[in-house]
């Protein structure tokens, strides 16, 4: 069975970034809930989705409900370095546009700190 892992880092003083590996699916979606969506973020959060093997749409919807949290918090979401396979499925479900996603996670972090 292929797991979630995160693993959580500072890029700045209002800037956490997590790297995401493996699959974000119904059955990771309470880990990714403990680790992520249920702790006090910074002002800019980063999902580096560059290890992100598989996406589901429960997946695609925790990753929504982070940003509509933090949008309320008045704060920010960026994706980066997310593969072909997982932009195609935030395509496919018309959820890749919303996001503010960057190629590189360096970029991401630089586009924090202008703001």
């Amino acid at each position: 069975m292929d797991s979630l892992k995160i693993l959580e880092q500072e890029a700045g003083a209002e800037i956490k970034v997590y790297l995401i590996s493996g699959r974000l699916d119904e059955s990771t979606f309470p880990f990714f809930r403990e680790k992520v969506l249920e702790v006090k973020h910074a002002n800019n959060t980063v999902l580096n989705l560059s290890d992100l093997k598989y996406v589901s749409s429960s997946g695609i919807r925790a990753i929504f409900e982070l940003k509509n949290r933090l949008t309320q918090e008045g704060k920010k979401l960026l994706l980066t370095e997310a593969g072909e396979k997982v932009i195609q499925i935030f395509n496919l479900l018309g959820l890749w546009k919303p996001f503010a996603h960057f190629e590189k996670e360096e970029d991401a972090i630089a586009a924090c700190l202008k703001n």
